[in-house]
Formats: structure tokens, sequence, C-alpha cells
């Protein structure tokens, strides 16, 4: 049996986000994307970043279907047909918006109507545009189809196989497993959760495992005398969740071109698609490989069979270790799939520069492969994750937000299909 070290629980299951402001917007689609990410990271009880991906798709998919069947300049989602007759763009997006969110924080109803109301005003549109009808429609059938994902009954008690051995995944304390059947979800685009399964993770007796064992240990420690003050930034900024960082690089990018209401609307769906696929994909191979923390592993380096890894029972990490398992890391996942959509829509250096604040401390970026760089050493600065996981996850995030893109809400050739 392995030895039991201090332990450190996730209060908050998800990492710290700040929700995104429902600021004045120029266009609706993206005043109900802030509305929207606003909703899902203050939500009570607190979503975990996996459900955060899978909220904002309903709500971006339903924003973009609703828009795109009146406008008819990319495929949609779910085949909705041709919007109705005199349905106006702007309302269809105000309409699906509302109804996904309403449908999905019931308890916001009233403040949702209330931002419904408003946003009709400021936009000019009428509450009898058969647009809003439509929108809602729309929506509904978006959350029909979700209604049978398997997200419902992706939380249970969970035990890995093998758990108390060298290099599985133990849960720490009374700390329950978190959303051990993520990977069981029904993807919105990838054919299914594993089709970009990565390799398990390097064996305990490779070189590869002992580097990164080393690393993690000098430089993501509690008290590391390694680590300067800007990756301890670093790691503190990266607490925030992909949804909140990615989609605040998304809208800075938006704002820093001139795409029109349908293109908005695409961008911020294949966004989500990416993500929430990336989620579903990343908790298939967690829960394949059953990978053990930083935390552990440093606990039992003399239990692990590899002689180039020094155990110590005091090694605590710079931030709370999550109780799911280690390999691939879920938020280079997500970021690798959210940057790619981003970079492959707009270009790696899209113009303007990328300043995003989170959690107190301010970073920017010129290009996005910064941005992504930063999130793979941010977790190895944090004392929670192994290198490789890091680069692994990046990998299978891009990996799935290619094949959304390849698949997903294409341009029409002027026909409707």
């Amino acid at each position: 049996m392995l030895k039991r070290s201090r332990w450190t629980t996730l209060g908050l299951f998800c990492a710290l986000s700040i929700p995104a402001p429902a600021a004045a917007a120029t266009d609706p689609v993206t005043e109900w994307n802030l509305i929207a990410v606003s909703e899902t990271l203050s939500a009570s009880p607190t979503q975990a970043p996996a459900v955060q991906t899978r909220t904002m798709a309903i709500v971006q998919v339903s924003v973009h279907d609703a828009v795109n069947a009146i406008t008819q300049q990319y495929l949609s989602y779910s085949s909705p047909g041709h919007g109705p007759s005199g349905a106006g763009a702007e309302a269809a997006a105000i309409g699906a918006a509302h109804h996904a969110l309403v449908s999905l924080f019931p308890a916001r109803e009233g403040a949702l109507n209330d931002l419904l109301a408003s946003s009709l005003a400021t936009h000019g549109v009428s509450e009898f545009d058969p647009g809003l009808a439509f929108g809602q429609s729309v929506a509904a059938t978006i959350l029909a189809r979700r209604a049978t994902d398997n997200a419902a009954a992706a939380q249970f008690d969970y035990t890995a196989p093998g758990a108390g051995a060298a290099g599985v995944w133990t849960a720490l304390g009374n700390t329950p497993a978190l959303l051990p059947g993520w990977g069981n979800v029904t993807p919105w685009v990838l054919r299914s959760g594993s089709q970009f399964r990565p390799d398990g993770p390097p064996a305990l007796s490779s070189e590869t495992y002992a580097r990164d064992y080393d690393e993690v240990k000098l430089i993501g420690s509690f008290d590391s005398s390694q680590r300067t003050q800007e990756q301890t930034d670093i790691a503190h900024f990266w607490r925030a969740s992909p949804t909140a960082i990615w989609n605040g690089a998304m809208t800075q990018v938006l704002e820093g071109g001139n795409l029109d209401l349908s293109s908005k609307a695409r961008a911020f769906a294949l966004l989500y698609l990416a993500a929430a696929d990336a989620s579903i994909a990343c908790w298939d191979a967690k829960y394949t490989y059953n990978f053990w923390r930083p935390l552990p592993a440093i606990a039992n380096g003399e239990a692990d069979g590899n002689a180039a890894t020094a155990g110590d029972l005091l090694w605590q990490p710079l931030l709370l270790t999550h109780p799911h398992p280690e390999y691939p890391s879920g938020h280079t996942t997500n970021s690798g799939a959210m940057n790619t959509v981003i970079r492959l829509l707009f270009g790696n250096a899209p113009g303007v520069p990328i300043q995003l604040t989170f959690t107190g401390i301010t970073r920017e970026w010129l290009t996005l492969s910064e941005g992504l760089q930063e999130v793979v050493d941010a977790r190895v600065y944090s004392g929670i994750h192994f290198r490789t996981s890091d680069e692994v996850g990046a990998r299978q995030g891009r990996q799935v937000a290619r094949f959304v893109l390849a698949h997903a809400l294409r341009p029409t050739t002027g026909e409707w299909k």
C-alpha cells in the first residue's frame, strides 16, 4: 500500500473563474454570448469546466442555427429549415439565447427576462418579430437533443482499478472522483469520445517520467525557490476556467475584426463545439488511464520503481489538486481546442494583442501560440500536472478542433442544405 501524503482537496472543483460582465455589445450575438458566459461561470451550484463547455455549446449552437436559418450563410447543426417570413436574424439570436439560458438556469428566469427586454430595446427589435419565437424553437430542439446525451449520468461513485498501486490515481480524502462518466457523454461532432484517445502516460520506469517528476517537484511546489514571480502569476492566472479565458480571447479578436452577425454566431458555436468535444475526449482518456497526480506521486517516489525519483512526504503543490486523474490535462485539452479554433479562423497573430485579466492578474499575448504554451507551462508551475500530460492534452485539443472545423457549420454554396 502506498504512503498517504498530506492531501489537498479542491474546495471548488472547477477552476476559479471571474464571470465575464454582460457588457454593452454592438450586436446581440456578442451581447448574449457575454450574458451566457456570465450566467455559466456564476452558476449555483458551481459547474465544473467540462460542464461549462456543454452549457455554452447548447447556447451558442442554438444561436448559430437560429441566425443561419435566416441568413443561410453556413450549414446548421440541427437543420431547422428556413426561418419564417419576416423573421429578423437579430431577433432569432436573442430568442435562441434567452430560451436556452432560461431552460438551463430556471432560477434565473426573472433576471434573464429583464435582460431580454433590455436587449430588444437596445437593438430595436420588436417583441412581435417572428424571429424571436423561431429562435426559441431552435433552442428547444438543441436542448431536446442534449437531454439524452448521458451528461446527467456522468457523476457516480468511482474507484480506479488498481487504486493504491504505484501510478494509479486514488481519490484524496473524502472528495469523490469528478465526473467519471463524462467520457461517455455523446459528442457533438466527434464520432466517439475515444476517437482521439492518446497513447498512455509515460511508464514509471522511463526517463520521461523521471524528467517530468523532477520538474514539477522542483518548480511546482508550494514554497519553490526556483519558481519566479512571473511563473507564480501565470499559475494563478490559469486558475480561471478555459471558458472564461478563451471566450475572452475570442471576444477581443472579434472586436478587432469586421464580421457580420452570421459569422460571429458561427465563430462562437465552433469555439464551444470544439471545447465540449475536447472535454469529452479528455475525460475518456483520464478515466481510461487513471494516472496519479504529482502530489501522491512525489509522496511515493521511493515506491515507483524508478531510482531517479526521490520521494518527499512533505511536498505540496502550489495550487489545489483536482479530484480526477492526471492524464491528460483537462485545461490544456480545452485550451488546445479553443485556441486552435480561434487560430484557424483568424490566424495565429489575429492583428490585436490579446490582453486578459483573471484572478487579479493580467496577461498579454501577441500570438495565440503564446497563450497555449503558457497554459502548458502553468499547470507544471501549479504543481498539479506533469509536462507530458499538458503537452498531450494540448495536442488532443488541437486534433478535436481540426476535426470540428472540417465537419461542422461549413459555409453554404448559396443553396439551403
